[in-house]
C-alpha cells in the first residue's frame, strides 16, 4: 500500500477513496436505521431526492448544459438495472453483517470484465480471465458453500453486484460525451418516479429522530459517486481499486460499535483474494480516466 502512495496525484486518489469509504459506510448505516421504520423504496426515495437536489445546485454553478445527453434510451435502461441492484445492495444491508456485504460488492469489476467482453467485445486477455478467476476464489472463500449456510442476502448482494457491473458498463458505453454530472443527473431523476411509485402504498412520515439520516443517506449517496470520479481524475482505476478495500476495515468497526456484529477472518481474507483479481483485471486494462460507475 505504502509503495502505491508515491506522487501527490495518488496521494489525492487515497484520500477520495477515504471519502468515497466514509460515503458508503454512511449510507449503509442509513439505510438500515431508516428501514427500522420504513420501506427500502422509501428509503431509496429520500436518496435519491436529495442527491438531485444537490445536483441541481452544483449545475446552476457549474451551467445547465452539462444535463443533456444523445443517450436518453441507454440512461433509462442503466438506471432501471442501477435501481435494481441498489434495491437488493440495501437487502443486504439489512439482513447480514455490513462486512459481508461491502466485501462481496468488491466483485464488480468482475462481472464488468465479463459483461465487457460479451456485450462491447473488449478482449479477454489471459491476465483477465486469471483476475476473474481469483476473484471467483474469493467468493467461494466468503460464502463458503458447503460448511457454512449460504443466506439468500448474500446471493442477492451478489446478484447486486452483478447488476452495477451492467449500469458501469453502459456507463462506459456513453462516458465519451456525457459529463459525470449528466450521468448523476439522469440517475437520480429517472429513480425518483420509481422509487416514489413503489413507496408510495406503504408511506410512512420517518420521526424526527431519523431526519438525519434521511439528509444522511441523500449526502452521502452523492458524495460517494462525486469522492470515486474525483479519485480516479488522479489516478487510474488499478491504482484506486486497492485502496477501496480499505472501507471494509472501517465498516468492520463501525458495525461493531454500532451493531456488535463480530469480526469474521474469512471475509477479510475473501475480500482481499477478490481485490487482488480486481487488481489484475484493471491492470491488464489501457489507462483510462475514468468517470462515474
Amino acid at each position: 500500500m505504502i509503495g502505491l502512495l508515491s506522487s501527490s496525484s495518488t496521494w489525492k486518489a487515497f484520500l477520495w477513496m477515504l471519502v468515497a469509504g466514509a460515503c458508503a459506510i454512511l449510507m449503509g448505516i442509513s439505510g438500515r436505521e431508516l428501514s427500522s421504520e420504513m420501506g427500502l423504496f422509501q428509503v431509496m426515495f429520500c436518496r435519491n431526492v436529495i442527491a438531485l437536489s444537490i445536483t441541481v445546485v452544483a449545475l446552476f454553478l457549474t451551467g445547465l448544459s452539462g444535463v443533456r445527453t444523445r443517450f436518453i434510451k441507454r440512461h433509462v435502461f442503466r438506471n432501471l438495472v442501477h435501481f435494481a441492484a441498489t434495491y437488493l445492495w440495501f437487502v443486504g444491508i439489512i439482513s447480514i453483517p455490513m462486512a459481508a456485504v461491502f466485501a462481496l460488492e468488491f466483485t464488480t469489476p468482475l462481472w464488468t470484465a465479463i459483461l465487457a467482453a460479451l456485450w462491447l467485445k473488449e478482449r479477454l486477455s489471459l491476465s483477465r480471465v486469471f483476475g476473474i478467476v481469483i476473484g471467483f476464489i474469493g467468493i467461494l472463500i466468503i460464502l463458503r458453500p458447503g460448511i457454512a449456510v449460504v443466506h439468500p442476502a448474500s446471493l442477492a448482494v451478489i446478484a447486486s453486484a452483478m447488476g452495477l457491473s451492467v449500469a458501469y458498463v453502459i456507463t462506459k458505453s456513453v462516458v465519451h460525451e456525457d459529463s459525470a454530472w449528466t450521468i448523476l443527473f439522469w440517475m437520480n431523476l429517472i429513480q425518483i418516479p420509481l422509487s416514489l411509485g413503489l413507496s408510495l402504498p406503504h408511506w410512512v412520515w420517518p420521526s424526527d429522530a431519523l431526519i438525519p439520516w434521511v439528509f444522511g443517506i441523500g449526502i452521502a449517496g452523492f458524495g460517494l459517486h462525486l469522492a470515486i470520479s474525483q479519485a480516479m481524475t488522479h489516478a487510474d482505476a488499478s491504482v484506486v481499486v486497492p485502496f477501496d478495500f480499505l472501507r471494509l476495515p472501517l465498516i468492520t468497526v463501525v458495525a461493531w460499535f454500532m451493531y456488535q456484529e463480530s469480526l469474521d477472518v474469512f471475509i477479510f481474507i475473501g475480500a482481499g483474494i477478490i481485490v487482488f483479481g480486481n487488481a489484475i483485471i484493471l491492470n491488464s486494462e489501457a489507462p483510462k480516466k475514468a468517470r462515474f460507475t
